[in-house]
C-alpha cells in the first residue's frame, strides 16, 4: 500500500540529535552519500496469503567477491495460500521450508538464483530465522531454525540447522545439525558468524548462537557451539548465560568475530529486575568463555519490550541488540530506546574487547517517528554504519488499521568510533503500512522482528522487510479489534493481503 502525501519519495525526514552537555544539537552527515534506488529482493508474488510473505531478512557479502551478495528470508511463497474450504486459516505447512534464499553477482543489483533450503533428508523442514555468513575462502553459510517433519509447532522439538554453499549461494549441497543431541522446548533466534580473517588463529572456524528454551519455557538460555571443519560437524553446545532460570526471558543472540579470532556473543538478558545487555567473551576460538557473562549496557529504563506502538499491533525488534565488530577490534551494538511512546536507535562502544563499555548515545532519531529495528555494522574503513525503520508517532490509544501509520528504512554512520552520527537518510522510495502484513493466524500484524545490513569501503547495503506492495483488509482489522468475526480472507480481503516483500537499499559513501 503506497502511502500518499508528505512523506512520499523524500530524501531526509527530520535532523538527528544528541545530548552534549544537557543540550540537543543537530549534527550533519560527515561526508557525502548517494543511496541508490531500492529494488526487491524476492520474486514478485503479490498473492493470495501466505504465499506473498517474507520477512526477517539476513545479508553477507563474499569477501572474496564483493560483488557477491547472499540474503536469507523467512518465504513463504511454496506455502499453500488460503482456501475457500478453509478461509479463515492460512497456517504454516509442516513439510514445506520457509527458508528462503537470493544470491546476487553484481552487487545487489539482480539476484538469479533463489530458492528454499531443504533439510528433508534430515526429516526436518527448515523453519526460517535465517542467519547467513562467509568464511575467508568465499564459502556460504545459513543458520535457521528446524522442525520435525511430521508435527510441526507448537509442542515439538526445534532444531538449529546450518547449510553450506560452495558456490556464492546458488545451490546449498550439504547441512548439519548445530544444536547437539540435549533435547529442548524449543530453540529461537539463532545467528552465526564465520572467522573470515586469513590471519587469524581460528581461521574459518563457525559459530553459532541461539536462545534454547527449556521445558517449561522459564528454563530459558542462551547456547553457543562451534564448528572447525566448514560445517559438517559440532561439537557440544555449552550454555553462556549466567543461569537456567530466567525470570523475564533472554533472547536475541548475536555472535561476531574479531580480528584477532576473539568471538563474541551478546543477547538481551531481560530480567525482569535489572533487564541488561550482556556479553560473553571467547579468546580460544570458542572452546571456553572466561568471560561469560558481561554487562554491555542496562535495559531498565528503555523499555525495550513494552506494548506495541500506537497505531500498530506488531511489536518491533527493538530490544533485540545489534552486533558489529570494526577492523581495530572495536565493538558496537545497538537497540531501541523507549521512552513514553517514542523510540530512538542507540549505540555503545567497547574498546577493550567487551571487559567495559562506554556510555550510550543516540544514533537514530528522526523527529515525529519511532524507531522499530536497527542494524549496526562496520566497513573496512572503520566507519561505523546503521540503519533502522521508521514508525510515525501517533496519539496513545490510537488503535491500529489501514492508513494509520507507515515506516520507512533509514540509514545513518559515524566517522569518529560512534562518538557522534550523520543525520539520517531515508533509503526507502515508498513508505509501508504495517496493516498489509499479518501473521498466518491473521492477527496482529508481522514485518519480522529484524534487519540487516553489511557494508565494504563504498557500499552500504541494507535489507528490510517491507509493505509498499501489500494491501490492508478492513475484515481483518474488524477481527483484530475483537469487533468482527474471524474472516473470510479470500472473499473479504484484496489478493494482496499479507504482501510483505524483501527490499534492498545500496548507499554509495
Amino acid at each position: 500500500m503506497k502511502r500518499p502525501g508528505k512523506l512520499a519519495g523524500a530524501a531526509v525526514d527530520a535532523l538527528i540529535f544528541f545530548l552534549v552537555g544537557g543540550v540537543y544539537a543537530p549534527v550533519s552527515l560527515a561526508r557525502p552519500a548517494t543511496p541508490s534506488a531500492d529494488l526487491q529482493v524476492n520474486a514478485p508474488n503479490r498473492g493470495p496469503f501466505p504465499t506473498n510473505k517474507q520477512a526477517e531478512p539476513s545479508i553477507a557479502q563474499n569477501p572474496t567477491n564483493p560483488l557477491n551478495i547472499i540474503v536469507g528470508s523467512g518465504d513463504e511463497f511454496a506455502e499453500p495460500p488460503c482456501t475457500d474450504t478453509y478461509p479463515s486459516s492460512c497456517p504454516v505447512v509442516p513439510g514445506i521450508s520457509i527458508s528462503g534464499f537470493y544470491a546476487s553477482f553484481d552487487g545487489g543489483q539482480t539476484f538469479p538464483c533463489q530458492g528454499l533450503i531443504d533439510l528433508s533428508a534430515f526429516g526436518k523442514w527448515a523453519e526460517a530465522d535465517p542467519w547467513v555468513t562467509f568464511d575467508s575462502r568465499g564459502n556460504a553459510y545459513y543458520g535457521q531454525l528446524a522442525f520435525d517433519t511430521i508435527g510441526g509447532p507448537p509442542g515439538n522439538v526445534a532444531d538449529i540447522f546450518v547449510a553450506k554453499s560452495t558456490d556464492g549461494g546458488c545451490t546449498w549441497s550439504s547441512a548439519a545439525k548445530a544444536s547437539g543431541s540435549s533435547h529442548a522446548k524449543y530453540d529461537d533466534k539463532d545467528s552465526i558468524a564465520a572467522d573470515a580473517n586469513p590471519a587469524s588463529p581460528f581461521r574459518d572456524s563457525l559459530y553459532a548462537a541461539w536462545t534454547k528454551f527449556g521445558k517449561t519455557f522459564s528454563n530459558i538460555q542462551i547456547v553457543f557451539n562451534r564448528s572447525t571443519d566448514g560445517g559438517a560437524t559440532w561439537g557440544k553446545p555449552q550454555q553462556l548465560s549466567q543461569a537456567t532460570f530466567s525470570e523475564g526471558g533472554r533472547t536475541g543472540a548475536v555472535v561476531q568475530v574479531g580480528p584477532d579470532g576473539t568471538v563474541y556473543v551478546v543477547w538481551a538478558d531481560v530480567v525482569k529486575r535489572d533487564p541488561q545487555i550482556r556479553i560473553a567473551i571467547s579468546h580460544d576460538g570458542g572452546k571456553t568463555f572466561p568471560n561469560k557473562d558481561v554487562k554491555v549496557a542496562s535495559l531498565a529504563t528503555d523499555n525495550p519490550f513494552d506494548d506495541p506502538l500506537p497505531g500498530a499491533s506488531f511489536f518491533g525488534g527493538t530490544g533485540l541488540p545489534s552486533f558489529a565488530v570494526g577492523p581495530d577490534g572495536s565493538l558496537y551494538v545497538s537497540w531501541g530506546r523507549r521512552t513514553g511512546e517514542h523510540t530512538v536507535a542507540m549505540v555503545v562502544k567497547s574498546t577493550d574487547k567487551g571487559l567495559t563499555w562506554g556510555t550510550p548515545v543516540v544514533a537514530g532519531d528522526v523527529v515525529g517517528r519511532s524507531e522499530i529495528f536497527q542494524a549496526v555494522t562496520v566497513d573496512p574503513t572503520g566507519t561505523v554504519q546503521l540503519i533502522f525503520n521508521a514508525l510515525d508517532d501517533v496519539a496513545v490509544g490510537t488503535p491500529p488499521g489501514g492508513g494509520v501509520v507507515f515506516y520507512d528504512a533509514y540509514w545513518t554512520e559515524s566517522t569518529d568510533g560512534g562518538a557522534t552520527w550523520g543525520t539520517p537518510l531515508k533509503i526507502s522510495s515508498e513508505s509501508s503500512d504495517p496493516d498489509a502484513s499479518a501473521f498466518n493466524q491473521l492477527r496482529p500484524q508481522f514485518i519480522g522482528d529484524y534487519i540487516s545490513a553489511a557494508a565494504d569501503s563504498s557500499h552500504v547495503y541494507a535489507v528490510w522487510t517491507d509493505a509498499r506492495n501489500g494491501s490492508t483488509c478492513d475484515a481483518i482489522d474488524a477481527y483484530a479489534l475483537g469487533e468482527g468475526p474471524k474472516p473470510n480472507v479470500i472473499q473479504q480481503c484484496p489478493v494482496t493481503f499479507g504482501n510483505t516483500d524483501i527490499y534492498l537499499g545500496k548507499i554509495s559513501t
